[in-house]
């Protein structure tokens, strides 16, 4: 066999009666379980968000708040962006945008590092 046709060897088909449906719902409920700590995601559509996001911070979650459906109000945007500051300095968490319409809330003792992962080095 020629390193072409390694290349542009025909794939072998499988059937779908191969495979077999595995069940994880008993080891979902086991994670879940133990879980001290748990990544919540918001959508904020406006300031009415905002309690729930604080709570789940005090909780000690993490939140990822899209932030999206906000991003054409500039008054409501800056709104929510100086609560959820001021949330996490309350809590000594930490708070950073990812991209344009996505920001993580931190709670207490928890830090986002700011250097992206990289592969190769």
């Amino acid at each position: 066999m020629g390193l072409m046709d390694k290349f542009f060897k025909k794939s072998e088909k499988v059937l779908v009666e191969e495979f077999e449906e595995i069940d994880l719902s008993n080891y979902e409920a086991e994670i879940s379980e133990e879980a001290e700590m748990f990544v919540k995601v918001a959508e904020v559509t406006g300031l009415s968000e905002i309690p729930a996001i604080r709570k789940e911070i005090y909780d000690g979650n993490i939140v990822v708040a899209d932030l999206a459906f906000i991003k054409h109000d500039k008054l409501t945007l800056d709104r929510v962006l100086k609560d959820l500051k001021q949330l996490a300095q309350d809590v000594k968490g930490d708070i950073v945008g990812i991209g344009e319409d996505y920001i993580v809330i931190t709670p207490t003792g928890v830090r986002v590092d700011r250097n992206k992962i990289r592969g190769g080095k």
